[in-house]
């Protein structure tokens, strides 16, 4: 047996007698991780085991700019079909959001683009990276909204000619068998991953998959049937843990997989420990953006939570 694999048996043994101490009352729970999630009933700040609300509305992406204020992104909708994600910025003071303010994405023409069910906004290295899913499309933009360049990598969805609603997007990305559904980034200091979801069009029956590409957008490899219906990807020891949403799990290529049976949409890894969120598991949509929603906070290497948060019915979480 290998030397890491021995290191991650004794890991998981160490986690497993420390979940148990803490059910029965014998140590207790860390709960001094702080920060942002975003869910369909609004953005919130996780503080030591408290959580505030900050903002209401439907949040789908958060990201931290350099001048230490904070990039959001909201869907329109108010009970319609109407997808457009709206952008704001604004500055967290204590335990509240101050200095709000929108934010606009700018053609290098100089037009207003509004994106559609924006899944993801990432801030690296002066840039911003934006899933903008529902169209099919990854833009690089400045700090300022400027879209620099966009990566395509079947064929986009556009408005319909002449309307400004997005439903027409929605049905034909849904019916069209290049509608990849792309949800997630990660970008380090040479590449960019990018993850697809991959069974939101015409074929339901597809595999969840991530491609490797430099910061230009050339493709560099693909990694196929990582998960069913994926949301959000995060490094840790030689692969990422994949939330594997339509089967209830975190995954990884090497560590054991962690059953948590909830639609998992939020991952991001703090102080060796993964934190998700999720709603509770259904075939409907409309239930799972309603649903009962949960915080779990698993040490890696682990295979189970060491402690979980209700968080009643905020629906979908996206830490």
């Amino acid at each position: 047996m290998r030397i890491e694999q021995m290191s991650n048996l004794k890991r998981f043994g160490f986690n497993v007698f420390k979940s148990l101490l803490g059910h029965y009352g014998f140590a207790q729970q860390r709960s001094h991780f702080k920060f942002l999630f975003t869910s369909s009933n609004g953005l919130f700040l996780f503080d030591h085991g408290r959580i505030h609300k900050l903002l209401s509305g439907n949040y789908f992406g958060v990201t931290q700019l350099p001048d230490g204020r904070y990039l959001a992104i909201t869907y329109v909708q108010n009970g319609t079909k109407d997808e457009r994600s709206l952008a704001l910025t604004f500055a967290l003071q204590g335990n509240r959001a101050s200095e709000q303010k929108s934010f606009q994405f700018i053609s290098p023409e100089g037009e207003v683009k509004i994106p559609v069910r924006v899944h993801q906004i990432v801030c690296f290295n002066n840039k911003l990276w934006v899933t903008n899913t529902r169209q099919n499309i990854v833009w690089r933009c400045t700090l300022e909204g400027r879209i620099e360049k966009e990566f395509i990598y079947s064929q986009s969805f556009d408005y319909q000619l002449g309307k400004f609603s997005t439903d027409f997007v929605r049905k034909t990305a849904r019916n069209s068998p290049d509608y990849h559904h792309f949800n997630s980034i990660y970008i380090d200091d040479n590449f960019l991953y990018l993850l697809a979801h991959n069974s939101a069009g015409k074929d339901k029956s597809l595999n969840s998959f991530y491609l490797k590409l430099d910061h230009d957008f050339n493709v560099l490899g693909r990694t196929n049937d990582v998960g069913k219906a994926c949301h959000n990807l995060v490094p840790c020891e030689q692969g990422f843990y994949i939330c594997d949403s339509a089967n209830g799990q975190l995954v990884h290529p090497e560590l054991p997989d962690i059953q948590l049976v909830y639609f998992l949409r939020g991952l991001t890894l703090i102080d060796n420990h993964l934190i998700a969120g999720g709603t509770v598991s259904s075939d409907d949509p409309a239930l799972r953006g309603k649903g009962d929603s949960r915080l779990f906070f698993i040490p890696v290497g682990n295979a189970f939570p060491t402690f979980s948060l209700s968080l009643g019915r905020t629906g979908d979480l996206h830490v």
